[in-house]
């Protein structure tokens, strides 16, 4: 993957305090806007390809340009062209750019499946999952009791291995501490 060099752009602070749910809205506005944009600007390069208007590698071109520009929603636009354009565009890792396929050509039918399954949709973003840090925690002290039985011990020094190990009475007031807090192994 090519390096990029990202320019820092200045940010000005403008205060939204005194209307904070209009300014969410508006972001939210204008996020919807942005992503209906790119689609058009996405279907625009399909269809110029489609007709002729544009040729060779210039559809490539105006994709990855597209690409640039698109910010956030990069990756799901990629998503899309490589399902939706697959065989007549291809991603080529080894420089990060959009290539046409030899002879690759686009038709109504392509423009159709595109026009009527934007980006966002073949693409959702995934489901936010929040850290069980409570869990985790559990699976590192069934960790630690397991490796501190005597004969995995004598095994591990055996190997070399000399992981430190969370002392016994460490672990079992960690446990208490956690049903305590009404947190139970799941």
């Amino acid at each position: 993957m090519a390096k990029q060099v990202i320019e820092k752009e200045e940010v000005r602070f403008q205060d939204y305090t005194k209307d904070l749910s209009g300014a969410i809205l508006q972001v939210k506005r204008d996020g919807q806007k942005l992503k209906h944009k790119i689609h058009n600007v996405a279907l625009s390069i399909i269809r110029a390809w489609g007709t002729g208007q544009i040729t060779g590698q210039e559809p490539a071109d105006y994709f990855n340009s597209l690409s640039d520009a698109s910010g956030y929603h990069a990756k799901p636009l990629a998503n899309w062209l490589a399902l939706k354009l697959k065989g007549k565009l291809s991603f080529s890792d080894e420089t990060d750019k959009w290539y046409v396929e030899k002879d690759a050509k686009v038709n109504g039918d392509d423009f159709k499946s595109c026009r009527d399954e934007p980006f966002w949709e073949v693409s959702p973003p995934p489901a936010a999952k929040p850290v069980d840090y409570a869990g985790l925690l559990y699976v590192i002290l069934a960790k630690n009791a397991k490796a501190s039985a005597p004969e995995v011990h004598a095994k591990r020094e055996e190997k070399g291995l000399n992981d430190r190990l969370i002392p016994t009475d460490v672990a079992r007031r960690i446990r208490e501490v956690l049903a305590e807090a009404g947190v139970t192994e799941a």
